[in-house]
């Protein structure tokens, strides 16, 4: 008995079926986690080490290139990219896809501890942390006041709110910018450290000692036993004043003879204004696997009850909430996917003219989606904008199997048959059809879903949920709907509201003329004029190719998020201070355009970090672009300030200079700069060079040196303690440990000429003590510049460029800057590639290429194992390539470009329009089975195929038209994938009705006299 049958005969035991599908998909959506993208699990490594006080040519020399070369060893490793600043190294491995990440995160970590002991030793321990793309913060807010001081704010988020976080489930990486952490400072007067003939190591050392709780073991008799410790440490800032730090002629220098004791803020290197006003930010990441929304819906509820335990004066800012734009994206596509299906189900009553066979077809589509959660759950799969655009895109698919069964039923019914053996037969006849259709679909996400790399993982949730709703649709097409048709769907005359019956019959009549010329036509052109078929269908396929060149490609759309970021360059010499006024000078002019709701600006690195945040999309009459354009216009009028904006994580153009020199890597950099500023639309150019960092560079006269007993090592422990400071221990305040750093006293660091007056210890001895011999005795100095970070790429220097496009692609942008490329005389051994979502873009490109081809393969093997022939399949193939006519022309029209969104569409394609040449094949063949000649057979088919055809591929376009149209928050992204969509399927659907018979028959008659 089959599964109609089944059905049909046992109606209860159907409907139990279903309903525990679709009961089981409800519960488990509620048990999904809620993000914007698929989970990618990147095989990322970071390696953060501090180096303080060390120029960037000395953290890369002395650390970076030790840790790239020990990494470089793991197994897996694909690049290495690295930035060195100042008293700063960031290492970033990438491994291959596939390398368990937490695997690579260890093998990096016992990489590194191998060769921790090669470096210098004031190194602080490395920090080694896998990267996830999705473990971004989920929140950000600003704590800002009119009343309390920023260290006041500080202590008040180090003590109540960061914990408070923290503890929160799912809460990653809480990250703190612009605080002011407190520290007791040691601030040495240089002329009284030279007037006692102190060293700054000797007093380093004697700190280190005498501010120390050391247990000292235990005292016991015969009833008691007692802990014994020395409690060195100090209570008060006060007491370091009577520490004893040398003697001279048997009298004791107390610390208060040659420095001061300060109870104080370390030195600020990063700021955060929200508005204008400072600030200090905080960003909540999720942990990995974490649900977004969840974490974010989470914490901003303890945000709502920290706001009524602020002190008097604070005020909460919520600065930036990527949960909510993923909710708001995700409510979009649910919108989209509802409105769709609508417009497919009116679709669908407006052809069969019954609304009680257009219920019983529409009832597949909630039932397909609600039951697919359930194989997306087991399958691991999140809702994620990706997952429901694959069932946004396939509503027009989840009721195709429905029309065509509920279709062919009514035709049996209206033969006079009763309701069930209608049922039976109509779903029986048109079974194998519908199974192939909805196989073929199914088999062109395959290979989607098993695409390697990063566009693999990002698709996979797309391909298989589609995979997943088109086979539970299936299922329903053969049990739900044959089911409901034999108990619920009566003969006559079709139950159409009485206002739209004069119309309908129209419709209808108009419809029958249609289809009988259509019937007409075909007969015409199988006589005699199949060559000029032929002919016309190629030439339009060659006219569509020219499309190509106009189009454009870039690797993923540009969305519309009501939110951008500028970055600025401050000058190299800026102080703190500085760069932070300047911050809130930039922040001025952007609150000056009235689309601007707020801004966020951070600095760090000599670095501004500005997050605008406009008003949503649909308030405003301006593009993103076109306010970023009216941002670039007021930036580029203020002298010195050229900003780089972006819009989403990257910019579309990256040049990629990589060499042994950094020296002649600069001049190299400068000359493509300026070939890419040639390039016609490009905008917005910037180097990861930034050239001016001033230097005071000490030379040292090793053989002076080496005569007055005096080491490099001596010179730079003491420049380094007295300019950048050393810690010498913890002071302990309650529950706080607080750092004690031993410097020079501010005026003395803020004069170059102090260095003459630096005494530095020798080896030799002098009274029983290290002889102290002037540094100017030794080394000299100058006064130098030099890059303000080193960045290498695998292994060899580098200097990236980047930059955005405006009225042109990024692939044409590219085109035109390697074809001048071409003609540069680049040095050996140095290299001017493509970075960034450019590789990106190529490597998806050749994915989907190969993904396409395995498609195609699939198509004709079920294809052929359906109609158990090599041959007529290749008439149903023909198909694919009309479905590209359309495709190409609707992506044009809609003026969208060529990318890997588009492509999935494409690929999409591939599976839906060879739907409807099934359908037509399939009756075709019963026909000529029973006797009749293959063109007549071919043109009944077309006439009664006519109505199932037409009405799925309506359902389809119009369940697409809302996504097509883009109206919603992020929806840019998403609208290429259904123009191209829209596009083929309009041009298959007609050319297929013509071009489809004229193959088959010519493929009929070839066979018939081979």
């Amino acid at each position: 008995m089959s599964l109609p049958e089944l059905s049909i005969k046992r109606p209860v035991f159907a409907t139990v079926l279903l309903a525990a599908l679709i009961l089981m998909g409800i519960v488990n959506y509620g048990k999904m986690n809620v993000d914007e993208m698929p989970d990618t699990s990147l095989p990322y490594v970071s390696v953060s080490i501090t180096y303080e006080g060390a120029q960037p040519d000395q953290v890369d020399a002395q650390v970076t290139q030790k840790v790239e070369e020990a990494v470089g060893e793991a197994r897996g490793v694909k690049h290495i990219e690295s930035t060195s600043r100042e008293g700063e190294a960031e290492i970033n491995v990438e491994f291959n896809f596939g390398v368990d990440p937490a695997a690579a995160a260890q093998e990096v970590r016992d990489k590194v501890s191998a060769i921790r002991g090669e470096l210098p030793d004031t190194v602080k321990e490395p920090v080694i942390s896998r990267f996830d793309m999705n473990a971004q913060p989920v929140v950000s807010i600003a704590i800002t006041s009119d009343t309390a001081s920023l260290r006041e704010i500080s202590i008040f988020v180090e003590d109540v709110l960061k914990p408070r976080l923290q503890k929160i489930n799912g809460v990653g990486q809480v990250n703190i910018s612009g605080r002011q952490e407190r520290e007791i400072q040691l601030l040495l007067d240089q002329e009284k450290l030279n007037t006692f003939g102190l060293a700054v190591a000797d007093i380093a050392q004697q700190l280190k000692v005498v501010n120390q709780d050391v247990p000292a073991g235990k005292l016991q008799d015969k009833s008691q036993q007692l802990s014994v410790r020395t409690a060195g440490d100090f209570k008060s800032v006060q007491q370091f004043d009577s520490v004893i730090v040398g003697t001279r002629d048997n009298t004791p220098i107390y610390f208060w003879q040659v420095g001061t004791a300060k109870d104080t803020i370390k030195d600020i290197t990063t700021t955060a204004r929200y508005d204008g006003k400072p600030a200090i930010g905080i960003a909540i990441g999720k942990q990995s696997g974490g649900n977004a929304v969840k974490v974010a819906t989470a914490v901003k509820q303890e945000l709502d009850q920290l706001k009524k335990e602020l002190p008097a004066g604070m005020e909460i800012q919520l600065v930036r909430d990527d949960a909510q734009r993923v909710a708001e994206s995700i409510r979009e596509v649910w919108f989209d996917l509802i409105i769709g299906s609508a417009f497919a189900v009116l679709i669908v009553f407006w052809f069969l003219g019954d609304w009680r066979s257009t219920v019983i077809s529409a009832l597949a589509i909630p039932a397909s989606i609600a039951s697919t959660f359930l194989f997306m759950k087991v399958a691991g799969f999140s809702i994620n904008s990706m997952s429901l655009l694959g069932l946004s895109l396939s509503v027009g698919l989840l009721i195709d199997d429905a029309i065509v069964v509920i279709e062919n039923i009514i035709r049996h019914r209206n033969m006079g048959k009763d309701a069930k053996q209608a049922a039976i037969d109509g779903t029986k006849e048109i079974a194998l059809a519908v199974m192939a259709t909805t196989f073929t679909v199914a088999a062109v996400f395959l290979p989607v879903g098993f695409m390697s790399g990063i566009d693999g993982q990002m698709f996979k949730e797309f391909g298989l949920s589609i995979a997943f709703a088109v086979l539970v649709s299936l299922f329903v097409s053969f049990t739900l709907t044959p089911m409901m048709a034999a108990l619920y769907l009566p003969v006559g005359e079709p139950a159409m509201p009485r206002c739209l019956q004069k119309a309908w019959h129209r419709w209808q009549d108009g419809f029958d003329r249609v289809t009988a010329w259509y019937g007409r036509t075909l007969r015409f052109l199988l006589q005699g004029h199949r060559g000029h078929v032929l002919a016309a269908a190629l030439a339009l396929f060659l006219l569509s190719l020219c499309i190509f060149p106009f189009l454009g490609s870039t690797f993923m759309p540009s969305t519309d998020q009501a939110q951008f970021t500028a970055k600025v360059q401050a000058p190299s010499d800026s102080t703190v201070e500085a760069v932070d006024q300047q911050s809130a000078e930039l922040t001025a002019v952007l609150q000056q355009i009235p689309e601007v709701r707020h801004v966020y600006a951070t600095t760090a690195n000599r670095e501004h970090n500005l997050f605008v945040q406009l008003v949503p999309k649909k308030e405003r009459s301006r593009t993103q672009k076109e306010i970023i354009a009216d941002v670039r216009q007021r930036f580029n009028k203020i002298p010195g300030v050229r900003a780089d904006f972006v819009e989403s994580d990257d910019k579309p153009i990256a040049i990629s200079i990589t060499g042994p020199s950094q020296a002649e890597l600069v001049p190299l950099a400068e000359q493509v700069q300026q070939e890419l500023e040639k390039v016609p639309g490009v905008q917005d150019i910037a180097s990861t060079y930034h050239a001016g960092l001033p230097n005071l560079n000490l030379q040292i006269n090793e053989n002076r040196a080496s005569d007055l007993g005096i080491s490099s090592n001596a010179i730079g422990t003491t420049l380094q303690t007295m300019l950048s400071g050393t810690t010498v221990g913890k002071f302990s305040d309650k529950d706080e440990r607080v750092d004690i750093r031993l410097r020079l006293a501010d005026d003395a660091r803020n004069r170059p000429d102090m260095l003459r007056k630096v005494y530095v210890p020798s080896e030799r001895q002098m009274e029983g003590r290290a002889m102290l011999v002037p540094l100017s005795q030794a080394a000299g100095w100058q006064y130098t510049t030099s890059a303000s970070d080193v960045r290498r790429y695998d292994r060899q220097k580098e200097i990236r460029l980047s930059a955005n496009v405006e009225g042109t692609s990024m692939g044409e942008a590219n085109e035109a800057f390697f074809a001048k490329m071409e003609t540069m005389q680049v040095p050996p051994g140095y290299r001017v590639g493509q970075a960034g979502a450019g590789n990106d873009m190529d490597d998806s490109f050749a994915n989907m290429a190969m993904a396409l081809a395995m498609a195609v393969a699939f198509i004709f093997m079920i294809l052929a194992a359906q109609f158990e022939s090599y041959s007529e399949p290749f008439a149903i193939m023909f198909s694919l390539p009309l479905a590209m006519i359309g495709a190409l022309a609707g992506l044009f029209l809609a003026g969208s470009e060529l990318s890997l969104v588009s492509l999935i569409g494409i690929m999409m394609l591939m599976g839906l329009v060879t739907k409807n040449a099934i359908l037509l094949i399939d009756f075709a063949k019963q026909r000529i089975q029973a006797g009749i000649p293959c063109k007549e057979a071919l043109a009944e088919a077309g006439c009664i195929r006519l109505r199932p055809i037409l009405m799925t591929s309506s359902a389809m376009i119009f369940g697409m038209l809302p996504i097509a149209l883009g109206l919603g928050p992020g929806a840019e992204a998403r609208a290429p994938m259904a123009h191209a969509i829209i596009g083929g399927v309009l041009t298959s659907t007609l050319l297929t009705l013509v071009v489809v018979p004229t193959i088959y028959d010519l493929i009929h008659q070839w066979r018939n006299h081979a």
